[in-house]
């Protein structure tokens, strides 16, 4: 097969309900250059024989089959088998608009000595609701001084200025394959993360669509288990020595302000996890998380703007892991929890 402009990576495990809408819309691509590589992480619900019946079918299809580990395993064994001179990724379970393609292709530099990531926004789409989603930062193109801007805050902002999802993006696959390097497989939060950072930080240009909402993000219940995870705080450590790692190793000036902002605001999510807890030991867990040590001492240290109410109350409760405000906090998040389970 001749090299393809676009190498379309589409990850395959476990999905059989939604993987036809996936392949479909992207097979109907307008633009019909295209590869496709699906990419079947060890799928035992015939999800994986799916996807040889349409490569029988399709001669742009190709499929590995490949032992289970996980998402970043598998898009990443799927991009070091692409030709094109672009890669665009998408989850088996999400779906693309039929023009995407073609719409994005509109906004290449023409210069293959570029390297670059052109961004669409995209739609979350729930059962009974559709929610657009566009980047923080102005539509446009991003290069020299205007880019060299957005990369001192990448990271660490209440709103990062450019979405860091790999999906929804045409990423000049030599850009990626360049910061393989870096991934870290033990990262389960912030995994998109992990390759978007330091390729953001390699690109001579990023180029973000206006409107574009071209890539559909399915959501089947809530993203965010409700659930106590104990492993979700050694995550959060890792990706912050892993990001950190990436940015000075790329030269960021103020690469530690940056982490240092973006581990406080993933502590939000921890705080929020741990107050889900059924326990009467609640106050003691969440001193022992936050009173001392490494995670109060960035918290001290590193102050954060915070706009919405919800989180003021959190940060407060970071802030001051006494036990009249821990309990508080809690039933604030019983109460929101019963609130959004009784919606759906």
């Amino acid at each position: 097969m001749a090299n393809r402009e676009v190498s379309v990576i589409i990850t395959v495990y476990n999905i059989r309900e939604y993987l036809v809408d996936c392949i479909e819309s992207v097979i109907n691509q307008t633009y019909k250059d295209i590869e496709i590589i699906l990419v079947d992480d060890g799928a035992s619900d015939g999800s994986e024989k799916l996807c040889d019946e349409y490569a029988a079918k399709d001669e742009r299809i190709r499929v590995i089959h490949k032992k289970n580990g996980g998402l970043m395993s598998a898009w990443s064994e799927g991009i070091k088998a692409a030709t094109g001179r672009y890669a665009l990724f998408v989850d088996g379970d999400d779906w693309v608009d039929t023009d995407m393609v073609e719409k994005l292709l509109k906004y290449v530099s023409g210069d293959p000595g570029i390297r670059e990531i052109i961004s669409s926004n995209y739609i979350i789409e729930k059962k009974n609701e559709k929610r657009k989603v566009a980047h923080p930062i102005a539509p446009g193109v991003y290069e020299k001084e205007k880019l060299s801007e957005i990369r001192t805050r990448l990271l660490g902002e209440e709103n990062r200025p450019i979405i860091m999802s790999r999906c929804m993006k045409l990423i000049t696959r030599e850009l990626i394959l360049d910061n393989l390097q870096y991934l870290n497989f033990d990262i389960r939060m912030g995994e998109d993360v992990n390759i978007m950072l330091p390729c953001i930080l390699d690109a001579d240009r990023v180029t973000i669509v206006k409107g574009g909402y071209f890539y559909h993000y399915r959501t089947v219940g809530d993203s965010m288990a409700h659930g106590y995870d104990k492993r979700l705080l050694e995550n959060i450590k890792l990706d912050y020595h892993v990001f950190l790692d990436i940015m000075e190793k790329k030269g960021v000036a103020n690469a530690k302000q940056q982490m240092d902002r973006e581990y406080v605001r993933l502590l939000f999510v921890v705080m929020k996890n741990v107050l889900r807890i059924d326990t009467p030991k609640i106050t003691g867990i969440v001193r022992s998380i936050f009173a001392e040590g490494e995670v109060a001492d960035v918290i001290r240290r590193t102050p954060v703007t915070v706009s919405e109410k919800s989180n003021k109350l959190v940060y407060f409760g970071m802030k001051h892991p006494n036990a009249l405000v821990i309990l508080i906090l809690r039933m604030i998040i019983k109460s929101f929890d019963r609130v959004t389970a009784g919606a759906h």
